[in-house]
């Protein structure tokens, strides 16, 4: 068993890592529908790695979701996330995303009213990704100037971003 973990694998887990997902494909190590409210069938601080690429916006309970994750990994783990910006088309056309997020979707309960209900992690990186580079440099360009606050609040449906990559670190507390 690797030490890394591709939540929602499908059947394309890359190589070096368990794969859980909700479908019994070939090479998925681990099959658990996210949504069903149980522990995840992987024991405590197994991962030094956790990745969910365009997975979290199909989940209904998101403190669930990070509960499990700090569960699984241990302290100081790497959980590197991505999902489509709330103003790329996909983010929509999709009818089994139930999240539609923002760059800073973390902040809540990183730092915010949520924090004491959530487990703790630090952001280490968040990033707002453009698609070709033809009709979305205003877009990258207005980003990089003004920030990405103030690209989401004035201009991000003038000129949509792709996706969005979150990097967040486990903290856990020393065990006494």
């Amino acid at each position: 068993m690797a030490d890394r973990l591709d939540i929602g694998c499908g059947p394309a887990k890359p190589q070096g890592f368990d794969g859980l997902d909700r479908f019994e494909y070939p090479g998925v190590d681990y099959v658990h529908d996210l949504d069903s409210g149980g522990p995840w069938p992987i024991e405590d601080n197994r991962y030094t790695f956790v990745r969910a690429i365009h997975v979290i916006e199909h989940v209904r309970d998101l403190r669930q979701f990070f509960s499990e994750i700090h569960r699984i990994a241990r302290h100081d783990a790497v959980v590197l996330i991505e999902t489509p910006h709330f103003s790329a088309r996909n983010s929509w056309a999709d009818p089994t995303h139930v999240h539609h997020l923002s760059v800073s979707f973390c902040e809540p309960f990183l730092r915010g009213y949520l924090g004491p209900q959530f487990p703790r992690f630090k952001l280490v990186r968040s990033e707002i990704k453009f698609g070709g580079f033809l009709l979305t440099w205003p877009g990258r360009l207005l980003c990089l100037l003004l920030g990405q606050e103030s690209y989401e609040k004035h201009f991000t449906w003038m000129f949509p971003a792709s996706s969005i990559i979150v990097e967040l670190q486990v903290i856990k507390e020393a065990e006494g």
